[in-house]
């Protein structure tokens, strides 16, 4: 089933972090010292309930060119999806590419997101009333649908051959209508390969627009 494949590549993938370059299809890796590397998370999936949960940072294997990774806020975890237009998941990650669940993706899907632009994390303490979400769309010109809210995430060096995040705070729309405030990181394994998704999130379970973690 395709799941268990999924999951069974994921893990090994895990494990040896970098170092297996048929997790990726390649090896394309950055010499630049100051790309932020990370380590996958392993996946550990519970009900987060209706918790206000973070700042955590989450880093997902993402090197595969075949196979998306799902995670579900909700759980806090990538997750394993044999159907993504029914199983429950909120972004879906492959390589730099990043979709939510909804739109063009998954028209039966709720999730979206909206960009507030470059500034602070942690000054980030409710959605604002003015926040306006989209979810994916596939243009005619598009093979694929895409979400134009985070597409350009990234700068890109071509010197250095370095994809750098762009200090932009998303908020994300859940699957279940939950909110949260998330910024990306990094895009590169340990060794410097690139594929490794990391970013920092607060999840707000019980429904409401707060953001703001108490303290």
């Amino acid at each position: 089933m395709r799941f268990v494949r999924y999951w069974v590549v994921f893990c090994l993938c895990s494990l040896v972090a970098g170092g297996l370059s048929g997790c990726s299809g390649g090896d394309t890796r950055t010499t630049d010292p100051a790309a932020a590397a990370y380590l996958p998370t392993p996946p550990h999936i519970q009900d987060v309930g209706g918790r206000l949960v973070g700042p955590v940072v989450y880093t997902i294997d993402a090197r595969s060119k075949e196979i998306w990774m799902y995670f579900d806020f909700s759980q806090g975890s990538v997750v394993p999806v044999q159907n993504p237009k029914t199983d429950a998941w909120d972004l879906a990650f492959q390589r730099y590419v990043i979709k939510t669940n909804g739109g063009d993706t998954n028209p039966a899907g709720n999730a979206a997101l909206s960009s507030l632009g470059e500034r602070d994390f942690a000054t980030v303490r409710r959605v604002p009333d003015s926040a306006e979400f989209t979810s994916d769309v596939r243009p005619r010109n598009r093979l694929y649908s895409f979400n134009p809210v985070i597409e350009k995430w990234y700068n890109y060096s071509y010197m250095a051959n370095v994809l750098a995040p762009k200090p932009v705070v998303y908020l994300v729309r859940t699957q279940e209508g939950h909110y949260v405030r998330m910024r990306i990181l990094s895009y590169y394994c340990k060794d410097n390969i690139a594929g490794c998704l990391t970013f920092e999130y607060v999840y707000q379970g019980d429904g409401s627009t707060n953001l703001a973690m108490p303290g």
